[in-house]
């Protein structure tokens, strides 16, 4: 079963992710306690797949605030996360974290 997050934790998230360099710190090498710092509840964090939760690089703040503003003007009040909110996330051909490439579909 997917995660479910509501768009105030998704906003939250990706607020600070945007904005707060210490957070962002703290998130590249432990992202699961980031996520609870941030809202997530540990029972749920503890379920989502170690290996999207990996300590990472992170993308440049500019990502996270245009992901923030697209969620935000999102009318879905809940985000079922098929992939969990983590450095390995994927926008737009751009991966989050900075040394990863994005999957590619297959044709």
């Amino acid at each position: 079963m997917n995660p479910i997050a509501s768009k105030q934790q998704m906003l939250r998230l990706l607020d600070k992710l945007s904005s707060d360099d210490l957070f962002r710190s703290r998130f590249e090498r432990s992202p699961k306690a980031a996520l609870v710092e941030a809202g997530f509840a540990a029972e749920d964090v503890a379920t989502f797949p170690s290996e999207q939760l990996a300590p990472g690089t992170l993308a440049s703040k500019a990502v996270f605030e245009a992901e923030r503003i697209r969620v935000q003007t999102d009318i879905a009040e809940e985000c079922s996360c098929m992939v969990i909110p983590s450095p390995l996330i994927a926008q737009r051909g751009k991966g989050f974290l900075a040394n990863v490439q994005p999957h590619k579909r297959a044709a």
